[in-house]
């Protein structure tokens, strides 16, 4: 187990990717501190991995206010002794046409998404300088990549993500720190299988190279790698786990045109 005698902190960890994460890094030997906004989400995720025979925290805070932040991170800190990873995967989307965004509701995806990734890296940074070791794994999106359509603030925040993980990885490198971040593409969730319509969820893995979802599992093992010792020398980079949708660009409506075409004959 590669992450035998480590601490790590999830942000978000109540469910979905988060959760996944959560797990697969105790069932690879740490113990887990979990920070959700839902308390019994977070506590929940905290009973399985303690079932995994793994010690486990769990504290409601919210990512976007600086002082909730300290006072979670220190209270996990406190209660298992150490801080090795941080997995930043709290976060929060609003789909809204760019000319109905709202401040209140560009701001929250800002203040939870962008800001709340910057308040607890550094926190997590300050314990990790201690040990001169650490591993920060931060959530971004293929939205952050590309332009996503009714989602200017989410991708703006997931964008600035990838900009943080950068410049986080020249400023920490020297305490023996990594950053980097995963960019995932439709993952299959509770909530995206809750909130997509029939014809979406039958559509839209089409527009990928590769035509289906991608999993938590996934996305959790992706984690596993750059959260542990093993990924030393990797820093600064972003991950795309998206069925090489990225990678097709513009050809991938002709890709699309083509398996249409092809399901019709």
């Amino acid at each position: 187990m590669v992450l035998t005698g480590q601490v790590a902190i999830v942000t978000g960890g109540g469910q979905g990717i988060g959760k996944a994460i959560a797990l697969r890094l105790a069932a690879e030997g740490a113990d887990i501190g979990i920070i959700d906004v839902n308390g019994k989400k977070g506590e929940a995720t905290s009973k399985e991995i303690r079932d995994l025979n793994r010690r486990a925290a769990a504290t409601a805070a919210d990512v976007a206010n600086f002082q909730a932040v300290e006072a979670a991170m220190n209270e996990v800190v406190g209660a298992l002794g150490r801080l090795d990873v941080l997995v930043n995967n709290a976060g929060i989307e609003k789909r809204a046409p760019f000319l109905e965004i709202t401040p209140d509701d560009w701001q929250r995806q800002l203040d939870v998404n962008l800001s709340g990734t910057f308040y607890c890296s550094q926190v997590a940074a300050r314990e990790m300088a201690k040990r001169r070791y650490g591993r920060i794994v931060n959530l971004s999106s293929v939205a952050g990549l590309i332009g996503p359509i009714d989602l200017a603030a989410y991708g703006a925040a997931k964008a600035g993500i990838i900009g943080l993980t950068r410049a986080a990885a020249l400023d920490l490198a020297d305490f023996g720190i990594t950053v980097n971040a995963i960019a995932p593409g439709p993952i299959e969730t509770e909530l995206m299988l809750g909130a997509w319509s029939a014809e979406a969820l039958r559509e839209r893995p089409q527009h990928g190279a590769i035509a289906r979802f991608g999993t938590v599992d996934e996305i959790a093992h992706t984690a596993l790698f750059l959260a542990s010792p093993k990924s030393g020398f990797i820093t600064g980079i972003t991950l795309s786990i998206d069925g090489g949708a990225l990678a097709a660009g513009a050809y991938m409506v002709e890709k699309y045109r083509r398996r249409k075409a092809a399901a019709t004959e």
